[in-house]
């Protein structure tokens, strides 16, 4: 074989090995996303993670006169689980409280507030966002607020052994070895882009940090190592399918029970139209034959969003919004589907239906005898094409449906599934996976028929 045969073979292939890839790419990153969790779920790295983020912290060189407060919270055993806490004072304006989030170190929640000018403030823990305590480590004497004296310098509610420490342009982290779980390596910290480990001193584990130069803050990071496969089931699981299928307020079996309904339905009527169709323009002759086939054809000239207005107005004016109805029988003149039927029929020999003739057939035996089993092909074939449209179509199953219509189909569901504040693209794309599956499941199934009913189509006589 020359070489200009294997040039030409190598171009050919890594052609269509890229467009290959072009297709295939969004549904790569469907499935990604589906299998990832919520806080991965955009993240464009394929590879587990080497570290778990823990805790993000900013901060700030200490100014002359002024005071820092290092506030620490240890949920005890009647508070249950504790997602969030704050710590609110007015610490900057005597007339405006903050709510400064601490964030989980380690084996306690914790604060930072720089820059305080020395005096007294009240201040008090709020809760998962539902109940405000005092301070366990410095309760007060009345009332709910507790109270920390501030001087120049570092200032802790109460504690002595707060695992942060500013000391002049550096800050110190540590830690007792004691909160590490057994097997588990120590923690570590990130600070632009570099990651830096804890040195041990006897039971403690100590880090010190400088400001960078110029700087007046810094952001660190806390970190666990992660394992390779500690990597996998931090960033991958299985458990957005099984929160898209028991979602209480998605009712996902609904909309795919509907979507099949309207998509097998659109399908088979179509096919039934369309073969009874052509059938009569390719073997039968009427007046007006090839006049109204060309007709037929030159509608497909014109945008399908055109028809959409008066197709609605004849919905609407029918009563059948939010019904099964209008949403099947307004796709079931299908010209394409007749094109294709049509031009199929024709190749048959025509002297197979004089036999059947001859042999004392009537039309309807030549039909349901003769015709249809050699049309199976381009009928399966345009069933697959018209389920596929139908499965998928989007904007008229909304039009045709209202927001609490029981008859939406999937891809008006998945549309309108999305959290209160933001998408959960995890839990769209689960979903979107689930709508894909009878798809590519018919196909298949399907596609012997499928590739024999489109290259039989494509040949004349």
């Amino acid at each position: 074989m020359s070489l200009r045969i294997w040039l030409k073979r190598i171009v050919v292939y890594g052609i269509l090995s890229f467009g290959a890839l072009v297709v295939l790419l969004p549904l790569f990153w469907m499935v990604l996303i589906a299998f990832k969790r919520g806080g991965y779920a955009l993240e464009p790295e394929l590879l587990p993670p080497s570290y778990r983020l823990v805790a993000t912290q900013t901060f700030w060189r200490p100014k002359e006169g002024r005071g820092y407060i290092f506030f620490e919270y240890r949920p005890s055993s009647e508070d249950g689980e504790v997602h969030r806490v704050f710590v609110q004072g007015k610490f900057y304006d005597p007339f405006l409280t903050v709510n400064i989030e601490m964030k989980w170190w380690l084996d306690r929640w914790v604060a930072y507030i720089p820059n305080v000018l020395p005096g007294r403030y009240a201040y008090r823990f709020f809760i998962n966002g539902s109940r405000h305590i005092p301070d366990p480590l410095n309760p007060p004497r009345e009332g709910e607020f507790s109270w920390i004296e501030v001087g120049v310098g570092r200032n802790v509610n109460g504690s002595i052994s707060h695992p942060i420490e500013i000391e002049g342009d550096r800050i110190v982290f540590y830690f007792d070895r004691r909160i590490l779980r057994e097997g588990f390596p120590a923690p570590c910290l990130r600070l632009d882009q570099r990651v830096l480990e804890f040195s041990q001193v006897g039971s403690k584990f100590r880090l010190m940090v400088p400001f960078p130069e110029g700087r007046d803050r810094v952001q660190v990071q806390l970190l666990y190592p992660l394992s390779f496969w500690e990597g996998v089931k931090e960033v991958y699981t299985l458990e957005n399918f099984e929160r898209v299928w028991k979602n209480s307020a998605f009712p996902f079996g609904s909309f795919f029970l509907n979507s099949f309904v309207v998509a097998f339905f659109s399908a088979i009527l179509t096919v039934i139209l369309c073969t009874f169709a052509g059938y009569a323009f390719a073997k039968k002759d009427f007046y007006g034959k090839k006049f109204l086939f060309v007709l037929f054809l030159s509608s497909m000239m014109v945008p399908g969003i055109i028809f959409m207005v008066p197709q609605f107005a004849i919905v609407n004016r029918l009563g059948w919004i939010n019904t099964y109805q209008g949403m099947i029988v307004p796709h079931l003149a299908n010209v394409f589907g007749l094109y294709l039927m049509r031009g199929y029929i024709e190749a048959i020999p025509h002297s197979l239906f004089e036999a059947a003739e001859i042999d004392g057939a009537n039309e309807w035996q030549i039909f349901r005898f003769v015709l249809i089993p050699l049309c199976l092909p381009m009928m399966a074939t345009l069933f697959l094409l018209t389920f596929v449209g139908q499965w998928s179509n989007f904007l008229w199953q909304l039009i045709v449906n209202t927001p609490d219509s029981p008859y939406r189909t999937l891809p008006v569901g998945l549309a309108l599934f999305r959290g209160q504040y933001q998408q959960n693209w995890e839990l769209l794309m689960a979903g979107a996976c689930f709508s894909v599956l009878p798809i590519a499941i018919l196909f298949l199934v399907a596609q012997r028929f499928f590739i024999e009913g489109m290259t039989r189509g494509a040949v004349k006589g």
